[in-house]
């Protein structure tokens, strides 16, 4: 059977749109597994920015401090290889207004960068948040460049080779594991303002916290991380717009392209590194072969 140029760019086009959609049986399994997925909850109207969170952080993954000028104070100015949790006051608000917020990875469902990770070191939890084994980690940086919250950074493991290793929050994936309880930065938060459990269970009780302090007078509470970027599970309380947090107010991951660039950009990549390997190899026997029958003549 011949085809013409249009049938065949359609049933391409047809069999990379199929390559790149879930299975039935990958959304049918999601939906049994929503029940069993857990979730932060941080409520920014208790929050009072003591950063037990952020040292909790610290100790229990033993990262590194950012110190100050003066050397004397960890004193991070955003997400790093080093700070996976973070507590910034936002620009402008008052102390009335419970000013402060909790930086950490928002364990998207749609995660951009389990989508674009070519080794599977960033991979979904069973329980819904996004995992990291570090030892498969090849350090592309891809993940850095497509989460729309910038949270993956790349720790530098040799300074001499420039090799290097994705790093973030894992909601502390090895304490889930291993029966320890909850994410360390919970456990030590003395107001409350971190809490965690079932997903389900905790969107109901963050609708209920909105409702209650619009009725307080915060007209502008809500809820963030219900279906942004397919539900995340690190949710919100919000007293004002995401923008106010520098949040996005509607992220859109690009899940797509993310699925392009794994599936068939590097793939393309690869053969053609392969093919420029085999062509240069090849020159190379010729240009060798004809010089020795220079040689012989």
């Amino acid at each position: 059977m011949s085809l013409n140029r249009r049938q065949f760019l359609k049933l391409s086009g047809l069999g990379l749109g199929a390559a790149l959609l879930p299975s039935q049986n990958v959304v049918a399994s999601g939906m049994l597994r929503a029940e069993n997925e857990v979730a932060i909850l941080y409520d920014t109207s208790k929050c009072i920015g003591c950063r037990a969170c952020q040292n909790a952080c610290r100790d229990w993954n033993g990262t590194p401090a950012e110190p100050d000028a003066s050397g004397l104070y960890d004193a991070p100015t955003g997400l790093s290889a080093d700070t996976w949790t973070l507590i910034k006051v936002r620009t402008g608000a008052k102390p009335a207004d419970w000013p402060f917020f909790n930086y950490q990875c928002m364990h998207c469902t749609d995660a951009a960068c389990v989508a674009v990770c070519p080794t599977g070191a960033l991979y979904k939890d069973e329980r819904g948040f996004v995992a990291l084994n570090r030892d498969i980690c090849n350090g592309c940086g891809y993940c850095t460049q497509f989460c729309p919250f910038g949270v993956p950074h790349l720790a530098g493991i040799n300074l001499v080779t420039g090799r290097a290793k994705s790093a973030k929050c894992t909601f502390c994936q090895d304490r889930i594991w291993a029966g320890m309880g909850g994410p360390f930065c919970v456990e030590h938060c003395p107001t409350e303002a971190l809490t965690w459990g079932r997903r389900s269970e905790l969107l109901s009780q963050a609708k209920d916290r909105v409702t209650e302090l619009k009725v307080q007078g915060y007209s502008n509470a809500m809820l963030y991380g219900e279906r942004e970027a397919a539900g995340l599970h690190r949710l919100s309380v919000l007293l004002d717009s995401p923008a106010a947090y520098g949040l996005p107010k509607d992220p859109q991951p690009p899940i797509t392209f993310a699925n392009v660039w794994r599936k068939v950009i590097q793939p393309l990549g690869a053969v053609a590194f392969g093919a420029t390997v085999v062509g240069v190899t090849g020159a190379f026997v010729l240009i060798r072969r004809n010089i020795r029958m220079e040689e012989v003549e």
